[in-house]
Parts: C-alpha cells; structure tokens; sequence
C-alpha cells in the first residue's frame, strides 16, 4: 500500500511511475515501428525467394516422380 508521502508525490507527477513508463515517450512507438517495417522486409524476402525457387522446385520434384516411375517400372518389368 501506497504511503501519504508516495500518494502525494503521485499527485504532483513525481515519484510513482506508470509501470510501462512516461506518456507521450516515443521509444515503444519507435521499437514497434522498426519491428514492423523489418516484418514487412522479410515478408518481401520470402515472397519473392518462393516465386523465384518455384521453377526449381517443381523440375526437381518432377525429375523424382520420373526416376520413381523408371525404377518401378523396371522392377516389375524384372518380376514378371
């Protein structure tokens, strides 16, 4: 609990703080800003490393559904 003495250094703007600091600071406003606009660089980042690795990606996968294909073919060609 709080004393007279806290309370009344409260009421002048002294003493007691708000637990998340002064009003009207821009530091938090700051932090938050730099966080968004990094956010907003890697989403570009990603967006444009998917659609330049899609190509590659999809020959690759292609090239193992052909190689899966030939090697089972191959092998119940060898059973039959």
């Amino acid at each position: 609990m709080a004393s007279n003495r806290q309370v009344a250094q409260h009421r002048e703007g002294r003493g007691m703080r708000e637990p998340w600091g002064e009003r009207g600071g821009t530091n938090g406003q700051s932090t938050l800003e730099y966080i968004l606009v990094l956010a907003a660089i890697l989403v570009a980042i990603i967006a444009a490393a998917n659609s330049l690795m899609r190509p590659a990606v999809n020959q690759a996968m292609t090239d193992s559904t052909n190689a899966i294909k030939n090697a089972t073919g191959r092998l119940q060609s060898g059973i039959q």
